[in-house]
């Protein structure tokens, strides 16, 4: 481990899920194999098996995992049981949780992960914010150090499940002075996390884990190195045209409880200047035009979840219309006014177009677009 960890002073817990009991639809690979590749690589630093708790849906079998690491279920009575009853009594510094499964923003742009059993009648999900201000307290002695991994979908609906629109809150005491609790998001709100299938593997995992194989293990001690790090490499996979292949958007909440975007420009919380002279309205045509030759954006929720994926700042600031034609100019000139939105924009487009010619357009619009400003 770091120089200031001692591995037998860590704890981990790791989802992985693969099958819900909602059926087929549902079905996810590669969640399991990476919490199994995550123990292995704990178990290798030196954590004591009995330290590393693996929560399967599947179960894989006891002779997949690492000997000693204890096997459970990823149902929402055991991940509680595990959470809010057997962590508490550790007293170990520091907790590595990593979750690789489903998971959306429900309507109070609350996060949620499904449990492995939920069902579309009966979408059981942990909300996690509760949980992690529950982390975040007293209640929970130890663990002044903690790690959250999340590799899950932040989508605002997912069409084959009901969401659930109660609160599932936890327990809260007072915070614990110079606790430190960091979250990365493989994906921000309204976003989707990539999921490799023939791989096996999440992206976002599969990167951090290159990352651990490499012999860098000074994230765990330093999470804002490993952001940087992971910055760097997501912007390479970008560059290299396998945008497709890669999220949009990583988000960090650090230990002070701020939470941005790492991978855009210019970082969230600063409102970006107005720019000098908005361009005439000819010189949008283009853009706008190609917009609306896209069948995902004529269609109004489509339309919504494509601009959900705006970082908030700009898509709070759009005025919309139910017309399609204004919504689109609207968009648009919403982008102008901030750095890098209308590049966002596209990638938010791209990302549900099913048109490669159409899409051509929409690149080429804004191409021309950003050129004229």
């Amino acid at each position: 481990m770091v120089p200031d960890h001692n591995p037998r002073d860590v704890y981990v817990v790791g989802v992985g899920i693969d099958r819900y009991a909602a059926g087929s639809e549902w079905s996810l690979v590669g969640p399991v194999d990476d919490a199994i590749r995550f123990a292995r690589r704990f178990v290798t630093w030196g954590v004591p098996p009995e330290q590393v708790t693996l929560m399967l849906a599947p179960d894989p079998g006891p002779d997949v995992v690492p000997p000693g690491v204890v096997l459970r279920s990823a149902d929402r009575a055991t991940l509680r049981d595990v959470l809010l009853r057997e962590l508490p009594t550790r007293r170990e510094s520091t907790l590595c949780v990593i979750w690789g499964g489903h998971g959306y923003v429900d309507t109070g742009r609350r996060r949620r992960l499904y449990y492995a059993d939920a069902t579309a009648t009966d979408a059981g999900a942990l909300e996690l914010d509760s949980m992690l201000t529950t982390f975040a307290s007293d209640l929970i002695p130890a663990f002044d150090r903690q790690l959250w991994i999340i590799d899950a979908c932040q989508l605002h609906d997912r069409p084959q499940a009901v969401r659930s629109t109660g609160n599932e809150t936890f327990p809260i005491g007072d915070p614990v002075a110079g606790r430190k609790q960091d979250v990365l998001f493989a994906a921000g709100l309204g976003q989707a996390a990539a999921n490799l299938r023939v791989r096996r593997t999440g992206l976002f995992s599969r990167e951090i884990m290159r990352l651990l194989e490499s012999g860098d293990t000074d994230w765990l001690g330093d999470p804002e190195r490993l952001v940087a790090t992971l910055r760097e490499r997501f912007a390479e996979l970008r560059a290299s045209g396998l945008t497709r292949q890669t999220p949009t958007y990583l988000w960090y909440r650090n230990a002070l409880g701020n939470e941005g975007l790492v991978l855009g420009r210019p970082e969230v919380g600063h409102r970006a200047p107005a720019a000098p002279a908005p361009p005439p309205l000819l010189a949008m045509a283009p853009l706008v035009d190609a917009l609306l030759e896209m069948p995902e954006f004529l269609r109004p929720n489509d339309r919504e979840e494509i601009l959900s994926l705006l970082r908030g700042q700009v898509y709070g600031a759009i005025r919309r219309s139910n017309a399609a034609r204004l919504d689109a100019i609207s968009v648009v000139r919403t982008c102008l006014r901030y750095p890098g939105a209308l590049s966002e924009l596209v990638e938010a487009v791209r990302f549900f177009a099913m048109d490669d010619a159409a899409m051509a357009r929409v690149e080429d619009g804004a191409a021309r677009l950003a050129a004229y400003t």
